[in-house]
C-alpha cells in the first residue's frame, strides 16, 4: 500500500528534524536513492537536490579523485544516473546554496539531461525557491523532437551530432518538459549555387519552403504517443 505525502507529513517532519549534521556530504549515494525511490511513483516525478556542500564520501565524491579519470569517472556516474532518471519519466532539480561549493557543473549536467531547473540561491529564499520548482508539473516525459527540413533549407548553428548525413533531419532528446518548455533551432536557405546543382529541384516552380517537426513523447498515463505538426 503506498500512502500519499500527506498521509505521512507528521512522521517525515519528526525523522527530518531529529537529524543532525556531522560533517560529510553523502551526495552520490543520496541522489542515487532519491532517484531510486522516485521511479517507484507516479510518472512524472520529481526530485530536488538542495546542497551546500561538495560530496565528499561514498559514490560521487569528489574529494577522493586524484586524477583526470577518476574525475572523469565521476561525472560519468551523476551523467548515468540522469539518463537513468529520464529514462523512468523523472525530472531532477538542483538547488545550491550561494557561497558553498558544490561542483554545480557536474551536478548540472542531471538537471540539463532530465529537463530539471538549476538555482543558486542565498538560504533565505529557499522557501520561494521550492515553491517555484514545484508549480510546474510535468506534463510529458522521453519526449524526442525530429525536425525534417525542405531538401532547399538547411540547419544553422546546430550540433553535428544531431543532423543526419544529408543535413536536413535534426533529432533532439529533450526528456521530461512542463507548459512552458521551450525549443527552438535555427535554418536559412542553402546557397542559390547549391540548389541550382540539385537535378530535382525546380528553382522556378519553387513557391514553398515546407518543414516538419515530429513529436514523440510518453504521456503521464504510460502511453507514447506521436504529434506531427507541417509547415
Amino acid at each position: 500500500m503506498k500512502l500519499r505525502v500527506a498521509d505521512s507529513a507528521k512522521a517525515l517532519q519528526d525523522k527530518l528534524l531529529s537529524m543532525e549534521e556531522t560533517g560529510p556530504t553523502a551526495l552520490g549515494p543520496a541522489v542515487a536513492t532519491a532517484i531510486a525511490m522516485a521511479a517507484e511513483g507516479a510518472q512524472g516525478s520529481q526530485v530536488v537536490i538542495c546542497t551546500d556542500g561538495l560530496a565528499n564520501v561514498g559514490l560521487g565524491a569528489f574529494d577522493e579523485a586524484k586524477t583526470d579519470e577518476e574525475l572523469a569517472a565521476i561525472e560519468k556516474f551523476y551523467r548515468d544516473l540522469g539518463e537513468y532518471a529520464k529514462e523512468v519519466g523523472l525530472t531532477i532539480n538542483v538547488i545550491s546554496i550561494a557561497g558553498d561549493e558544490c561542483n554545480l557543473d557536474a551536478l548540472a549536467k542531471l538537471a540539463e539531461v532530465t529537463g530539471g531547473e538549476v538555482e543558486r540561491v542565498n538560504p533565505v529564499e529557499l522557501t520561494s525557491n521550492f515553491a517555484n520548482i514545484l508549480s510546474q508539473p510535468i506534463i510529458a516525459s522521453n519526449v524526442q523532437c525530429k525536425i525534417k527540413l525542405h531538401k532547399g533549407l538547411t540547419f544553422r548553428n546546430e550540433d553535428p551530432d544531431r543532423l543526419s548525413e544529408d543535413l536536413s533531419l535534426m533529432t533532439r532528446e529533450i526528456g521530461n518538459v512542463t507548459v512552458d518548455t521551450e525549443i527552438t533551432f535555427e535554418y536559412t536557405m542553402k546557397k542559390i549555387s547549391e540548389l541550382a546543382k540539385m537535378q530535382d529541384l525546380d528553382l522556378n516552380q519553387i513557391k514553398h519552403f515546407p518543414f516538419q517537426v515530429q513529436i514523440t513523447y510518453k504521456a503521464l498515463d504510460g502511453n507514447k504517443c506521436i504529434r506531427v505538426i507541417t509547415e
